[in-house]
């Protein structure tokens, strides 16, 4: 997330292995969010969670959303369509195995098909609201998060579908880590092959307007298209598996002390997300656009805030139990 929002390359000649990691970033943060999402509300009914429960920290959560919408700024905030998914949990969870998936399939397709047929389907094409007087206008806002926001909801259901099939698997089972692993790491690899085949099929998948069916093989961060859908899945299982490799395998208890921060810093990502667009609405924004530093200062800048949030998790998480705006938001929503 904060290579995908605090790094933007300016100057020519740039490394491009650099280049590489910024772009592998971008689009690929919030499909991980969102697939979390899916996952941990998945364990947390498993666990007995009440429906009620969730659907108030849904609320809760899209509340936060309106509120911090129009001070985002540079980056399209996420917490509104995360809070009304979380508040769908409760009648996604009742769904089988096989039906979560194909439902997630579905959810992956429609917006592409949408696309391939209709000239002016307006598909993402909006903008978040930036004053507090068009959280007035309802319909715009429901548009923005069912299909024109930077998050359409009609497709990124089909991330929380996925999570929420993965919450019923075996995941301390190596054998479905490594699974997870090579399955995401096949999709991901496939990404030249679906450029090669929108090519093929005489079709730009770069266009807005209707594409035919070379829209489907649109892999751009962010497009909303079925292969970016695809990618943006296998992006999330790959890192989830590698993270489940690195904490369950032999000798990782050795290790705990060394990630522990990170941890601590997991524990209270709510807080560390609206921290990190205060900083960058008060100091890192103008200065990269300003100063315009090359990638590797601003790689630096994201490595030390990184170790800083770390650091500060750490040290709040000695004193309480949960973040400040988690704490807030348990105390509102139960």
């Amino acid at each position: 997330m904060l290579l995908a929002h605090y790094v933007w390359p300016h100057r020519p000649g740039e490394a491009g292995w650099l280049l590489a990691l910024d772009a592998g970033a971008d689009g690929r943060a919030a499909p991980l969010f969102c697939l979390l999402l899916g996952l941990s509300a998945g364990l947390l009914v498993a666990r007995g969670t009440a429906d009620k429960v969730l659907v108030r920290r849904g609320v809760g959560l899209f509340a936060l959303g309106l509120l911090v919408w129009p001070f985002a700024g540079r980056v399209y905030l996420i917490l509104p369509q995360y809070g009304v998914l979380l508040v769908a949990v409760p009648l996604l969870r009742r769904l089988s195995d096989r039906a979560l998936l194909v439902t997630a399939g579905a959810a992956f397709v429609i917006p592409s098909a949408v696309a391939a047929v209709m000239e002016n389907h307006h598909l993402r094409a909006g903008s978040q609201p930036v004053t507090y007087g068009e959280l007035l206008d309802v319909g715009e806002i429901a548009r923005t998060l069912v299909w024109t926001g930077a998050y359409p909801l009609v497709g990124w259901v089909g991330f929380v579908l996925v999570g929420l099939w993965l919450a019923r698997r075996r995941l301390s089972d190596r054998a479905v880590q490594l699974r997870l692993l090579a399955g995401g790491t096949a999709v991901v690899l496939t990404q030249p092959l679906l450029a090669t085949a929108a090519s093929a099929l005489g079709g730009d998948p770069r266009l807005e307007r209707a594409g035919g069916l070379a829209t489907f093989f649109d892999g751009r961060a962010h497009s909303n298209r079925t292969a970016w859908y695809l990618l943006g899945t296998a992006t999330a299982l790959v890192v989830l598996a590698l993270c489940l490799l690195v904490t369950t395998t032999a000798g990782a208890e050795r290790w705990r002390r060394v990630r522990l921060p990170l941890v601590r810093l997991g524990e209270v990502a709510l807080s560390a997300y609206l921290l990190h667009l205060l900083l960058g609405r008060l100091l890192v924004w103008d200065w990269n656009d300003d100063t315009k530093p090359a990638i590797t200062t601003q790689l630096a800048v994201v490595v030390l805030v990184v170790a800083a949030f770390a650091a500060g998790a750490s040290l709040w998480r000695r004193h309480f139990r949960r973040g400040p705006v988690e704490t807030a938001l348990r105390a509102v929503t139960g």
